[in-house]
């Protein structure tokens, strides 16, 4: 299932249109963090039309870990490119959706994370995150408005779900299970940026295993290792 996360959003408009797009591409929830302005305010409703029963549901949370905790995956939006930082190079809106598409058919949490209207998500927000997403813009002016944004991501979503072959996701568990065994496999090599490295390589992963069984392999290898390093280190 899919989660729309709103990060500290500031007009009751955008609240309202995002409600709207959640309804109009089948999206199952709306978290929102922290917000700035009213969700059940009449500006929010008028821009919600015929999707006010979003915004009655609509969960409201104090901080973003709390928002993406229970998710088995969770994608940062941003107008922003960091070459040189590869754990947060990010996707198309088009990869992203050819990652999450077995999230349509799972009862697992896929959060798609949207920032501030004034300033996206932080830094410190983006490293919550297992990978990130940018949608093309012209470099003269690549900031969009939020519920724009949202109706991208989310349109490339859902043309995903009519091609979609039956896919199960892995669970949080198998991804919990893969960062452990990672985890040592990296303090085995005594890298003096343990966590940089963890996340590229976390994010690398879950850009390209789509199932269980994948996940799985990787598990497989990383135990390994893990096994056969420590019989050398004693």
């Amino acid at each position: 299932m899919f989660r729309v996360v709103l990060v500290e959003p500031h007009y009751a408009g955008n609240i309202g249109s995002v409600a709207r797009l959640v309804k109009n591409f089948g999206i199952h929830q709306l978290y929102l963090v922290n917000p700035r302005a009213y969700h059940l305010s009449d500006e929010a409703f008028q821009w919600a039309v015929h999707a006010k029963d979003v915004l009655e549901r609509a969960v409201v949370v104090k901080s973003l870990e709390e928002a993406i905790k229970d998710a088995s995956v969770a994608v940062g939006t941003t107008a922003k490119y960091y070459e040189k930082l590869v754990r947060r190079t990010p996707v198309t809106p088009r990869k992203m959706a050819e990652v999450l598409e077995p999230y349509w058919e799972s009862d697992e949490v896929a959060a798609i994370v949207f920032g501030r209207e004034p300033s996206g998500l932080t830094n410190e927000e983006l490293d919550l995150m297992d990978f990130n997403v940018t949608i093309p813009t012209s470099p003269v002016y690549p900031s969009m408005n939020l519920s724009h944004a949202v109706a991208v991501i989310l349109y490339e979503l859902y043309t995903r779900k009519h091609s979609l072959k039956r896919k199960y996701p892995p669970p949080k568990r198998a991804w919990d299970t893969l960062r452990r065994f990672l985890r040592e496999v990296i303090r085995l090599t005594n890298r003096h940026n343990p966590e940089e490295v963890e996340k590229a390589i976390m994010a690398a992963y879950r850009r390209g295993a789509q199932t269980e069984k994948e996940v799985n392999a990787l598990v497989g290898i990383l135990s390994h290792c893990v096994r056969r390093c420590g019989r050398e280190e004693d």
